[in-house]
């Protein structure tokens, strides 16, 4: 069956197993293309072959010391190659790769026993015994085991017929709508200037488009795209590609680097992932201890940060990595833990955070608890985030996934959305308690004022405005809102004996004031801040009015202004400072703070020195 999806095949394997040779008998191509591997007669860099026109051979060095270079090929494709030479069996590489295959969760394969020229049948029964006991435990248990001889020719064509067959089944990976491809291969071409060549991981790219290239920080252009040898106007998830990028160094590019979407991920140095250790008695994980990571094209160092949490053979745990370089992984990539010295794989991870925004000990406390499924991950991080909700569109690239992928998971975990806002139940119920307890303490804090500003109440709550607005508008019950703020509906302000008589003072002492202006020290000398909250009492019960920041006035005085503008603009056209004067018998000091304070309030509107009547004036 032909896949219409581009399938890409990794060899792996001991050196000297015959892993170029099958891909050279398979596609006619010698992987082989640098000077020193044809000088000593191995595998050093990745190479690659078409197969044909929907499928790319991958060839990989088998040899320990360029373990990075085989993880690097690897780590983007469908189906594993696996040679196993029958005249030598299950090798040390052998182990390994598979291994590395298994923890980077390669799903399938075909084991190809070669030169099996060179051995009697009763080796080569043992060879395949003991190769079907090590992948017992793989994800590839089913795996096909083809007997062949590129001496002669036998098997090639069983192997080519099984891996058309395999490579129909092979189903498209998941699209997370960016497009990402990790860099295996980096060149020049005269004429054409940088080129890079990968394995789409998601996405599509079109020619012209503007990319970020990591690591570092650097935008390219998209000159031209080939997927297969052949030119194309796009590319897409799952192509073997070659990218012509312009208005970048080539020696900003490199292998381990990846071309992504202008701005979808950031780099990072630090990321939170789970990691698993493979059975080997001998290794464990401390608190800091150094490794190799190997991770799309890319090996980095880091630290890993265990939190005094010991790892041992078998045994998984979420962990912070502390890179010593910046990468621009996705969330949920997987990975390749290798030891410092010596060199050997330890371990396998995935990315569980690849932005953690987490305070030092809030990590601490909570690292653990992150959750490894990401549908469940993402459940957790709704409830984390209940004061500034995200949209699925927000939460689509926290999580490297699709919208639509986001979507799905809010179905399984009946996730509400308002206003774009995505939300729980419990998050909307904590949030109603919050708004709650802030306006009790403010009542408590705050006995002579009514209500608590909108802008004072949203910023000692944290919450996103929008959020904060539609759980105020879920309170109805339990708070009343107006302009000057919010208040508790059961709060009641009882105001002593003494603070009544106080009230009384300061309402007639504006009363008698007329137009005069009086601030809280004039109308209450003997205790400025309690004259101040009383003032602010009597404002929000509508006794007095604030014209400026401390200048009081008492309301049956504002009626008499009203009337007065009112009388005037039936008479004349505009209004003068002067005239305004005469007509409150104010001075300047305080006929132009209550003109201000008429603009505001729209009874006048200013058109340069004078005053026209205003749009509220006879509302």
């Amino acid at each position: 069956m032909i896949n219409p999806i581009q399938v890409v095949i990794g060899t792996a394997g001991h050196i000297d197993h015959g892993k170029t040779s099958i891909v050279k008998a398979l596609t006619g191509t010698d992987t082989d293309h640098l000077k020193e591997e044809k000088n000593r007669g191995m595998t050093i860099d990745i190479g690659f072959a078409y197969f044909n026109d929907k499928i790319t051979i991958i060839d990989v060095p088998g040899h320990e010391k360029f373990i990075k270079n085989m993880v690097a090929g690897i780590s983007t494709i469908h189906i594993a190659l696996i040679v196993v030479s029958a005249d030598d069996g299950l090798m040390p590489q052998t182990h390994e790769h598979i291994e590395i295959l298994h923890l980077l969760n390669i799903e399938h394969a075909i084991v190809v026993l070669s030169k099996i020229d060179k051995v009697e049948n009763s080796i080569i029964e043992l060879a395949e015994n003991e190769i079907r006991d090590r992948i017992k435990s793989t994800n590839f248990c089913n795996s096909k085991i083809l007997k062949t001889s590129t001496k002669n020719g036998i098997g090639i064509n069983s192997l080519k017929n099984e891996i058309i067959n395999l490579s129909g089944e092979i189903k498209q990976l998941e699209d997370r709508s960016i497009f990402y491809m990790p860099i295996d291969r980096v060149f020049s071409k005269k004429g054409f200037g940088s080129i890079v060549t990968g394995t789409v991981l998601s996405g599509e790219l079109k020619k012209n488009s503007e990319v970020d290239v990591f690591s570092g920080k650097n935008s390219a252009i998209v000159r031209s795209l080939q997927t297969h040898g052949k030119e194309t106007s796009i590319i897409k998830i799952g192509d073997r590609a070659a990218i012509n990028l312009s208005n970048i160094n080539q020696s900003d590019l490199k292998r381990g680097s990846v071309v992504v979407e202008i701005n979808k991920i950031k780099p990072t140095s630090k990321v939170i992932a789970n990691i698993k250790m493979v059975n080997i008695d001998d290794w464990k994980i401390k608190d800091k201890q150094l490794v190799h990571i190997h991770i799309g094209t890319s090996r980095v160092v880091a630290k890993v940060i265990t939190y005094g949490k010991k790892i041992l053979p078998g045994q998984s745990a979420n962990v912070l990595l502390d890179f010593n370089h910046r990468i621009a992984p996705m969330c949920d990539q997987r990975f390749i833990v290798r030891s410092i010295s010596p060199m050997q794989t330890i371990a396998g991870g995935k990315i569980l955070d690849n932005n953690p925004k987490y305070k030092k000990n809030e990590l601490k406390k909570n690292i653990h608890q992150i959750h490894t499924d990401r549908s469940k991950r993402f459940f957790q991080r709704i409830a984390m985030n209940w004061k500034k909700p995200l949209s699925a569109l927000q939460w689509s690239e926290v999580f490297n996934v699709s919208k639509d992928e986001i979507e799905k998971w809010m179905n399984v975990h009946r996730i509400l959305k308002v206003n774009e806002k995505i939300f729980t139940l419990k998050a909307l119920e904590m949030s109603k308690d919050e708004v709650l307890r802030k306006v009790e303490d403010f009542h408590k804090k705050n006995k002579y004022k009514k209500y608590i500003s909108k802008e004072e109440l949203l910023g000692s709550i944290g919450f996103d405005k929008i959020w904060f607005e539609y759980v105020i508008d879920n309170m109805k019950s339990d708070i009343i809102t107006n302009d000057a703020g919010y208040a508790l509906i059961k709060n009641k302000i009882n105001l002593s004996d003494e603070d009544s008589s106080i009230a009384k003072e300061i309402e007639y002492s504006l009363l008698k004031a007329k137009f005069d202006l009086l601030s809280s020290l004039k109308v209450y000398s003997r205790d400025q801040k309690k004259a101040l909250n009383i003032l602010y009492l009597l404002k929000e019960s509508e006794n007095i009015i604030q014209i400026d920041s401390d200048l009081w006035m008492h309301t049956d005085n504002y009626k008499i202004l009203k009337k007065k503008l009112v009388l005037h603009f039936k008479e004349y056209s505009n209004l003068s400072v002067p005239e305004f004067k005469k007509i409150i018998s104010v001075t300047r000091k305080n006929a132009i703070p209550i003109l201000e304070f008429c603009d505001k309030i729209k009874f006048t509107t200013r058109v340069d020195s004078y005053r026209i009547e205003g749009e509220k004036l006879n509302a």
